[in-house]
C-alpha cells in the first residue's frame, strides 16, 4: 500500500451535521432557537442609520458562543474559523470565515 504524502490533500464530501455529535450542547440551542424567532425578538434593536452592519441573527450567535466559551471578540473569530462545531450553530459552511 502506497502511503500518502504530508503534502498530499484529500478531498472529500463531508456534511457538518454528521460531524456534531448527538448530544453536543449546540444542537439544544438549534432546537430550541431558530433565526426567524431571533429575528423576531432583536427586530428593534438594529437601525437604519449608516452602512449596512452584519446580520442580526449572526451577531446574537457569537455572542452565545462568546458566553457558552468565555471567549473575547477576538478569540471567537478565531473559534469560528477553526472550531467545527461553531461553525455548525451559526449555519456557516466548513470552509467559511465571514
Amino acid at each position: 500500500m502506497e502511503k500518502a504524502s504530508p503534502t498530499s490533500h484529500q478531498i472529500a464530501m463531508v456534511s457538518l451535521e454528521v460531524l456534531i455529535p448527538a448530544d453536543h450542547p449546540y444542537r439544544y440551542f438549534k432546537q430550541v432557537l431558530n433565526d426567524s424567532f431571533i429575528e423576531c425578538c432583536l427586530s428593534g434593536v438594529s437601525s437604519d442609520f449608516g452602512r449596512e452592519g452584519y446580520v442580526i441573527v449572526w451577531l446574537f450567535y457569537c455572542l452565545l458562543l462568546q458566553f457558552m466559551e468565555d471567549l473575547s471578540d477576538r478569540e471567537c473569530e478565531r473559534f469560528l474559523r477553526e472550531n467545527v462545531s461553531g461553525k455548525w450553530l451559526r449555519g456557516f459552511g466548513l470552509g467559511e470565515t465571514r
